[in-house]
């Protein structure tokens, strides 16, 4: 009973997380839902019961951190996610009672069996860093950062403290074999990134650090490998620093020297507490008139240093998008290619501006023909996405999602909206085509998007699916999914 329930939560926060995800299904996992009590919950229970639940198709995805830099994102067959996410549920409220009450990233709940939304913990760490400068005036604050925490991460060491943390080594023994699975088999190394259980591992893996500081009586405040500790001191900061150097080498980790620093107190308050996004924000929540003009100021400046402050975008497009104010429409349009990073604002805020829609719709099909936007397959897939959500049916789009559906140069998830927006406006003549491409795709992934595609198209008959089942089992469940006719959501 207690897998079932891990699995199931394991399953519902896949499902639910597809609003907040960089990398959403194009189904919307609505088959894994449709199929769950009618025996996918007992296939993935038979493979971790039966020790065959390692990942079977894993990619590697570099998700845009910045104009030019990256990350690696996994991203794992529903399948595969939910197993992972379960072998680390039943592990996750033994592993939080460990961690220290000053790390905030990825606690768990206990009584919901189920991880704390990453918000609400960020936002309370946010609120105890002002309240720490604030009380005290004098106190400096040293800012420390881990180079590329994810993938430093050593598993065979993270092993060896589940094992002293977890009474169950089966447990401990089958979330570790998943782990040097999944690092055999893809060029990747660490923990998955991108599953919010990854994080609940690694508090774990930074736990001697924690220790070090609540030892020294030290008040510091850490989300994830993002630490801020607080002392009047400079030197005794700059002491604690480099032993917490010395501390994450011994677990195969380092400082990210770019991003540590010891901020005076002032600073230190103006980095924690931005006074003018507070007070714009105060105004865009309380409706004050001049709102918009002080939003619309503060974009202006972002703008005008040259340079796409990522937070800073962010922060003022969200702002504009909930005043209804076009004021930056046509600066997001001609500047999306140095956006990657900030692809959900900015199409959140493109969606809403209805008035404009007809020349949000223009440019996005320029885009979308230039013969660079293959260089950017996250802002493809929003385009898609954007288009597929409106039900917008257009044929110069639709030649562009033919280019990309064809191209097995580009990324599995943008072909996929491909595929999608293909079916969805399809010819009899288009519908035989890509039937054609499904027979032809080696991918199980593309396989099924394309089986979605079809069923949309029309051109997908009950004769068909039974010799497709038949064939290919890893597609057994889209199928009978597809067999009961849904209405498959919109992205």
């Amino acid at each position: 009973m207690e897998l079932s329930l891990q699995l199931t939560n394991a399953k519902n926060l896949l499902i639910a997380g597809q609003a907040y995800s960089e990398i959403p299904d194009v189904l919307a996992y609505e088959d894994i839902r449709h199929q769950w009590d009618r025996g996918y919950e007992t296939m993935l229970s038979r493979a971790i019961e039966s020790d065959s639940y390692g990942p079977v198709h894993t990619e590697i995805v570099d998700y845009p951190k910045s104009e030019i830099s990256v990350r690696p994102l996994a991203r794992f067959s529903a399948r595969d996610r939910i197993i992972y996410d379960a072998l680390v549920f039943r592990l996750a409220g033994e592993v939080d009672r460990q961690i220290n009450r000053s790390v905030h990233s990825s606690r768990w709940n206990h009584s919901r069996g189920i991880p704390i939304f990453w918000y609400v913990s960020w936002k309370r760490m946010r609120r105890l860093a002002l309240r720490t400068l604030r009380v005290n005036p004098a106190l400096r604050m040293a800012s420390v950062d881990v180079s590329s925490f994810y993938e430093h991460i050593d598993v065979d060491i993270l092993g060896d403290d589940l094992a002293c943390v977890i009474e169950n080594q089966g447990y401990t023994r089958s979330l570790h074999d998943f782990l040097k699975r999944f690092q055999s088999i893809n060029h990747a190394w660490g923990l998955p990134q991108g599953p919010d259980s990854s994080g609940i591992l690694a508090n774990l893996y930074l736990a001697p650090v924690d220790a070090f500081l609540a030892r020294n009586r030290l008040r510091f405040l850490r989300y994830s490998d993002d630490m801020m500790i607080f002392h009047h001191d400079w030197t005794a900061l700059r002491d604690v620093v480099v032993e917490v150097n010395s501390l994450l080498r011994s677990r195969r980790l380092s400082i990210a020297s770019n991003k540590t620093l010891i901020r005076e107190p002032e600073e230190a308050l103006t980095h924690v507490h931005d006074v003018r996004r507070a007070s714009i924000q105060h105004m865009v929540d309380t409706g004050f008139p001049e709102a918009s003009s002080d939003v619309r100021n503060y974009f202006d400046e972002i703008v005008k240093t040259g340079t796409a402050d990522g937070g800073g975008i962010r922060f003022a497009i969200n702002r504009l998008a909930k005043l209804r104010d076009d004021h930056a429409i046509s600066w997001c349009l001609e500047n999306l290619e140095f956006l990657p990073h900030a692809t959900k604002e900015v199409f959140a805020y493109l969606a809403s501006a209805k008035s404009r829609s007809s020349e949000v719709q223009r440019e996005l099909t320029r885009f979308m023909e230039r013969s660079e936007s293959s260089s950017y397959p996250f802002i493809e897939q929003r385009i898609l996405r954007y288009f597929l959500s409106l039900d917008i049916k257009s044929e110069r789009m639709k030649e562009s999602a033919w280019k990309i559906l064809e191209d097995r140069n580009r990324e599995d998830f943008s072909r996929e909206f491909a595929g999608r927006y293909i079916g969805r406006a399809a010819s009899v003549a288009e519908a035989q085509l890509l039937r054609h491409r499904f027979e032809e795709e080696p991918s199980v992934t593309m396989r099924r998007s394309l089986l979605a595609s079809l069923y949309e198209s029309g051109y997908l008959s009950h004769r068909y699916l039974n010799e497709v089942e038949a064939s290919l089992s890893q597609l057994t469940w889209v199928c009978r999914f597809l067999r009961s006719e849904p209405l498959i959501p919109s992205p």
